[in-house]
């Protein structure tokens, strides 16, 4: 079965699908901030990211919700989607313990989100207030990337200057050696 993506639209959608979609949304349109979005089957696979990639022209991004073994700190990290995610380099780019992934309860108390759905618009919310939001350097320096909108079958197109304005923060920039995965 083929997976479906629609076409690119801009506006909102008919209806949101949680209280965090309606956020990015609402306040993506109150400081006037322009973006493209598709839905699509749920984004999930690196198969999946291809064909949202084709569908933008631009390629996706990972974006994890990482946390201590406490689970009280929290990073919020942004990286290439075909790049393998290593724990002890992410931890050591930092200079914190090794960290570990959030558990879907704590995605959902933080960012509002479920797995496959973390995205940095989830920094939005008064309970990501404390999350330090990191993103891979290369990843920083494209004009505009791809990220969910809170739900795996949303995905928005953004300006990377547009996404700090609107979060009104910059990321912590580290670079993740690992090599791109086909």
């Amino acid at each position: 079965m083929a997976f479906y993506t629609s076409e690119v639209m801009t506006g909102t959608p008919a209806e949101y699908k949680t209280p965090t979609q309606q956020l990015i949304y609402e306040s993506l349109e109150g400081e006037g901030i322009a973006y493209s979005r598709i839905e699509s089957d749920p984004g999930i696979s690196m198969d999946d990211c291809l064909n949202i990639d084709r569908a933008f022209g631009i390629e996706t991004v990972k974006t994890i919700l990482l946390t201590n073994r406490q689970k009280n700190k929290f990073w919020l990290y942004v990286t290439h989607a075909r790049k393998p995610f290593i724990t002890k380099e992410f931890g050591a780019s930092l200079g914190i313990p090794r960290v570990s992934f959030a558990d879907e309860e704590l995605m959902m108390r933080i960012l509002g989100t479920v797995h496959g759905a973390a995205t940095p618009f989830g920094l939005l919310r008064p309970e990501a207030a404390d999350v330090t939001f990191v993103m891979d350097r290369d990843v920083a320096a494209r004009d505009k990337i791809v990220l969910t909108d809170g739900d795996p079958c949303g995905f928005i197109a953004i300006a990377n200057t547009d996404l700090f304005k609107l979060l009104k923060r910059e990321p912590i920039l580290i670079e993740n050696p690992a090599e791109i995965s086909e």
